[in-house]
């Protein structure tokens, strides 16, 4: 081993030690310090907790419990009391440090995530000074609960007044009450005008009907002496099962079923999914959402970059109304009649039915979204009553607008749809992309010019296989990140995608071509090296079908970007399959030429063969046709279905080359002397080391003729090239004419029109 190769080894060594170190510090780092969400069998808490080495102290809610634990390595054993009593835990975190599981010593499972420091959950202020006030918080405060925010739990369940008996029930008990009350109350419809506005009594009740049914549900407050708040009388256990059992039959349903509203059979269901799902919009929430969305008055190539943007804009302005209580829309599946959730001048929120694989779903309408950006630049200014989510996918698009109007109010004028500060960040982003195209160019030259294959290759060669598509493929990302992020108007977008998608696809193609080539030569050379008999034919086979299948995939993509009904035209096919067939009948007897060529390998690439009257040596085996360079140096392109008919005679397969030769002798030679040379040249031939003396060796008179007796030579020599056997004939006919004349026979000239004349 070279002392370079010790220093590179001790290189990767440190490197891995390196890692390892990293990896290790981090996983030690992962600390139990923050807030989490912690879910068991029979509900949530929300759990903090505080580290200190390896004593982690915490609280969790809304059991008022207190935690006390240590850590040993990923494992946090943790005393737990609160109001019900004590039990033991042992949590395990997970990989990331963002999550953990664990078990009870009674056998009950525990998971937890992390609360993350930018959570949006939103505590919410509970108002309890009137019956209103306090049903209002409690559901809004539970439908937090529902949409993952656990903070909002406790205080819930503070709203809940319960008698004596109830008071006595474990935590599980109570919050399986309250959630079963919670489930009575989503099956109404709310009315705040039924809410009496001045109650001087300590008793107050509200009827809630359940839309499209004679169903109601009475709900009681009563107002406690000590604090002087209103609470919700939380109903017994049997009261409320068989008012829920109730509320379920009426919609021909046996059980609650939470995710229900992700079917969007009401308008309640369908605003709910969407502001719970933008919530989740990264995490799987984004189909659902979508499903909300009649986008069918946009273009569809143009939906996924139009409806996170659109999302936003929509629930801008619904929470700029008021924040949103659920309860309030109605859900009663039967009807058909539009929800106009809010009018405004500029445009409307409207909620309707539609039919959707067949089925009815409630969506936001198609003229929603047409006059949503304009009714959200309207509101603009309002306050927003609830904190207001982003996507991801367009921080970046409202910086850059706030930017543009914090320097003059003209950038963001629009003029057809698009704003002068978009026009002009569209131009940079053009030069950028150019900019960027050519510094990709630059640095993959370096690169290609540093591989065994490819730094043989000219400029121009590289230029055109490797460095043309990359520099196309970067310009096209480029430009379709750069314009998604600056929220232009559908028709500019529209042919911005357009245009970028064909980079992109030409780009891919392109460069994937070159990758098959260079593949395919990679292969090819390795296969020389094991001398291999057939991989050179399939490797060109193989290259020659994988070129026509990556044509063929960008052109039907390409088809598809510029909205060309190709699928219209493939399934034309079949029905003109035959007369296809008919037309095309000499390519599929080419193809299974092809086939023939690789079952019974006549031969391969390289070799020297005779088809018909033709010679040649192949240079490249097609799908369709096979390439031989003659020996007058032209090519020649032979169909395989042609090949297959014809007799091959392969010269490369030989193991040895056939000399045959004659010589005239005088008709005065002796029988004696005719004899002496037979015996002499075969004995010559057979101990010389170029003659394969393994094969037939043919010496003597083969006839008499009138003009002299021609002795016949025939045998096989060790040459595999033209050149070689030319050679090796020369030096062996002479050397047998020299012992022709060694022993006095005379070699005669004769020359005559017919040879064989005897």
């Amino acid at each position: 081993m070279g002392k370079g190769e010790i220093v590179q080894m001790k290189i990767k060594y440190i490197i891995v030690i390196w890692l390892m170190f990293i990896f290790s510090a981090s996983a030690a780092e992962a600390s139990w310090n923050g807030k989490w969400h912690t879910f068991w069998k029979y509900g949530a808490y929300v759990m903090i907790l505080e580290q200190h080495g390896n004593d982690v102290n915490g609280t969790y809610n809304p059991s008022h419990g207190i935690l006390t634990g240590s850590i040993e390595g990923k494992k946090l054993h943790i005393s737990a009391k609160d109001d019900d009593g004590a039990f033991k835990l042992t949590l395990t975190m997970g990989q990331n440090g963002n999550t953990f599981f664990g078990n009870s010593t009674q056998g009950d499972w525990i998971a937890a995530s992390r609360v993350s420091t930018d959570s949006n959950s939103n505590t919410l202020l509970v108002n309890d000074s009137s019956p209103f006030n306090t049903f209002y918080s409690f559901l809004k405060l539970s439908n937090n609960v529902r949409n993952g925010q656990y903070e909002s739990l406790e205080k819930a369940l503070e709203l809940l007044y319960l008698d004596d008996e109830q008071k006595k029930y474990v935590y599980a008990k109570r919050l399986a009450l309250a959630s079963t009350f919670f489930r009575i109350l989503d099956a109404c419809t709310v009315e705040n005008h039924n809410f009496n506005e001045n109650v001087e009594t300590e008793n107050d009740s509200v009827i809630l009907h359940q839309a499209g049914t004679l169903n109601t549900v009475e709900v009681h407050f009563i107002k406690t002496n000590d604090t002087g708040v209103w609470k919700i009388k939380l109903p017994t256990e049997e009261e409320m099962d068989k008012t829920l059992h109730s509320l379920l039959e009426a919609r021909e349903s046996n059980e609650y079923n939470p995710n229900d509203n992700l079917q969007l059979k009401n308008p309640r269901a369908t605003m709910r999914t969407f502001i719970e799902q933008l919530e989740r919009w990264k995490k799987g929430g984004k189909p659902y959402v979508l499903s909300t969305m009649n986008l069918t008055a946009l273009d569809p190539a143009i939906w996924d970059w139009q409806a996170p943007l659109l999302s936003y804009y929509l629930l801008g302005v619904i929470n700029r109304l008021s924040e949103v209580v659920y309860q309030e829309i109605p859900n009663d599946p039967k009807s058909k009649k539009p929800y106009v959730h809010f009018h405004h001048p500029l445009g409307s929120i409207v909620i309707a039915p539609y039919e959707v694989d067949g089925q009815t779903r409630w969506q936001f309408t198609p003229e929603t979204f047409v006059t949503i950006e304009k009714l959200f630049e309207e509101m603009e200014e309002v306050p927003s009553k609830v904190p207001n989510r982003m996507t991801n996918e367009y921080k970046l698009y409202f910086k850059l607008k706030s930017f543009a109007k914090s320097i003059s109010p003209l950038l963001i004028e629009k003029f057809y749809d698009t704003s002068l500060w978009q026009l002009i960040l569209l131009g940079m982003v053009v030069f950028l992309a150019g900019c960027f195209s050519y510094v990709s160019r630059w640095s993959t030259r370096n690169i290609v010019k540093r591989f065994y294959l490819t730094k043989r290759w000219t400029d121009e060669k590289i230029t055109l296989k490797i460095l043309r598509p990359i520099q196309i493929l970067t310009f096209g990302l480029i430009l379709l990140y750069g314009a998604h992020q600056l929220g232009l108007s559908d028709f500019l977008f529209g042919i911005i995608k357009t245009f970028s998608h064909l980079l992109i696809v030409i780009g891919v193609a392109w460069f994937v071509l070159t990758l098959v080539d260079i593949m395919i030569t990679l292969l090819k050379i390795r296969a020389k090296r094991n001398t291999s008999e057939i991989d050179d034919i399939i490797l060109s086979l193989a290259r020659s079908i994988l070129r026509i299948g990556i044509m063929l995939s960008a052109i039907f993509t390409v088809a598809e970007i510029v909205g060309i009904p190709y699928k219209t035209v493939v399934a034309g096919l079949g029905i003109g399959g035959l007369a296809f067939a008919i037309a095309a009948k000499d390519t599929i007897a080419n193809f299974f030429g092809s086939a023939i060529i690789i079952a019974d390998r006549p031969f391969k690439t390289g070799d020297r063969i005779k088809i018909g009257s033709d010679i040649g040596m192949i240079t490249n085996v097609g799908m369709r046709s096979t390439k031989i360079r003659t020996i007058f140096d032209t090519v020649l392109t032979v169909p395989n279905n042609m090949i297959t008919r014809e007799m091959i005679d392969n010269y490369s397969e030989r193991e040895a080359m056939r000399v045959d030769t004659k010589f005239f002798l005088s008709l005065d030679t002796s029988k004696e002397a005719l004899d002496r040379i037979d015996m002499d040249i075969e004995k010559f031939l057979r101990e010389n080391q170029s003659v394969n003396s393994d094969k037939i060796i043919l010496t003597g008179v083969n006839d008499y003729t009138k003009r002299g007796i021609i002795f016949g030579v025939s045998f096989f020599v060790k040459a595999s090239t033209d050149m070689e056997y030319s050679t090796i004939r020369h030096r062996l006919v002479t050397d047998v004419a020299q012992i022709i004349k060694d022993n006095g026979i005379e070699l005669v000239m004769i020359h005559q029109e017919y040879p064989d004349e005897t």
